[in-house]
C-alpha cells in the first residue's frame, strides 16, 4: 500500500491544475512518505476520515474548488485527475468519481465545504445525496483509474503489476438541483 500511496501523491504533484496537496495520515509513517513527496501534511486528529477531511480542508478559502482522492487507487493518471477537474468547472457543484464498488475514488467539490465529506459504503451515493439537500449541480464521472481502488487483500493481487495508462473517459452525468 505504501507504494499505492505514493503513486497517488506523484499523480497530484503532476497534475498541472492542482495547485496544493493536502495529505491526510493516520500515522508518522504515513506523514513521512508524504513529507518526502514534499506535500503538506495533515495528521488525522481522530473522529475517522470524514472528520479528518473536513478538518483538513476547512480552512480552504470559498472561491476555491477541493479535489479529494482517495490514497489507494493503484491506476490512476493524471488525465483521470485532469478530467474531473475540467468536467466539474461549475460553481457551485460536486462532482462524484465512483469505484466499482459504489464508493467515492474522488470528490471534487466548489465551494469546498458545499457539502460535507462522506467516505465510506455507499458513498458515491451519499455524495450526491448531499448535493441534491445543498440545492447544487451534482454529477458523476466515470474513470478507471478513479474506480479501481483496494478494499481487500484480493484487490491487492489483481492490480499487482498494474501500470496506469490512461482509463478512458466513460461519460459524466449532471443534474441541475432544482431551486
Amino acid at each position: 500500500m505504501r507504494d499505492v500511496f505514493l503513486h497517488v501523491l506523484d499523480v497530484c504533484r503532476a497534475t498541472a491544475a492542482i495547485d496544493q496537496i493536502i495529505a491526510v495520515v493516520g500515522d508518522d509513517a504515513g506523514a513521512a512518505l508524504a513529507a518526502r513527496r514534499s506535500v503538506t501534511v495533515v495528521h488525522e486528529p481522530g473522529g475517522g476520515l470524514n472528520h479528518a477531511i473536513r478538518h483538513a480542508t476547512g480552512g480552504l478559502p470559498a472561491g476555491t474548488t477541493s479535489l479529494i482522492v482517495v490514497a489507494d487507487l493503484p491506476e490512476l493518471t493524471v488525465d483521470d485527475l485532469s478530467a474531473v477537474i475540467t468536467t466539474g468547472d461549475a460553481a457551485p457543484g460536486v462532482l462524484v468519481a465512483p469505484t466499482h464498488d459504489g464508493g467515492t475514488g474522488a470528490l471534487l467539490r466548489r465551494p469546498p465545504d458545499v457539502i460535507a465529506p462522506a467516505f465510506g459504503v455507499a458513498s458515491a451515493a451519499a455524495h450526491l445525496r448531499a448535493a441534491q439537500q445543498a440545492g447544487v449541480r451534482a454529477g458523476l464521472i466515470w474513470r478507471r483509474g478513479l474506480a479501481r481502488d483496494i478494499d481487500h487483500p484480493a484487490d491487492l493481487d489483481r492490480y499487482a503489476g498494474t501500470v496506469a495508462d490512461g482509463g478512458e473517459l466513460r461519460g459524466a452525468w449532471f443534474h441541475e438541483a432544482d431551486g
